[in-house]
């Protein structure tokens, strides 16, 4: 018997190079995350949104001075019908970004501030009441003014509100998917869904 080693075969060898695990990859931007929701969060948003522009167009009376549905276009203001579209898609993705949220972007009380807020204005911005609020807070001004003017500052500005809302909402979100441990949602504030089972 010889004092040689014995030779060991290919198959007995370590690897040449060990690569890291791969984490999470980051999203590119914070609008990304919206690519990653689930079908039920999408329904969710999509629900929103119609109930919101319903809300705006027949119980807030957005398009009352149209004679039929198909003349709105025609006779509601332009700013009235962007308005419409532009808030109710809004609400509905920030709505969509408060429910299943992943761990560390999940949705606390403060978070419903943007929602509530914007569609608060909106329904102060595309009302047709000459008794509203906003007509008795600008009393002063000629109803034209007022409508021309005001209403379409105040829409403006609760999209806006909501817009930013759910900049950050997506922000926190992608954020949490790359790294949930060191992601967390406002820590003064309670819990929106204090019992949803996490994933």
């Amino acid at each position: 018997m010889s004092g040689r080693e014995p030779h060991a075969s290919a198959s007995d060898a370590g690897p040449l190079l060990a690569l890291p695990a791969a984490g999470p990859r980051a999203l590119p931007s914070r609008w990304s995350v919206l690519r990653t929701w689930t079908g039920a969060r999408r329904a969710a948003a999509a629900a929103a949104a119609a109930l919101a522009a319903a809300a705006l167009v027949f119980a807030n009376g957005a398009f009352d001075a149209a004679p039929f549905p198909g003349a709105l276009w025609t006779v509601a203001p332009v700013w009235t019908v962007a308005l419409v579209a532009a808030g109710s898609a809004a609400f509905g993705l920030l709505v969509g970004s408060l429910v299943m949220a992943p761990i560390g972007a999940e949705a606390t009380a403060c978070d419903v501030r943007g929602p509530l807020f914007g569609m608060t204005g909106l329904l102060l911005a595309t009302t047709q009441s000459r008794s509203s609020l906003l007509v008795q807070l600008f009393a002063g001004l000629p109803p034209d003014t007022i409508r021309a003017v005001v209403q379409p500052a105040v829409g403006a500005a609760a999209v806006a509100l909501m817009v930013a809302a759910l900049s950050a909402r997506c922000r926190l979100e992608r954020d949490a998917l790359a790294d949930s441990a060191g992601t967390q949602a406002c820590a003064t504030c309670a819990p929106l869904f204090p019992h949803r089972p996490h994933p």
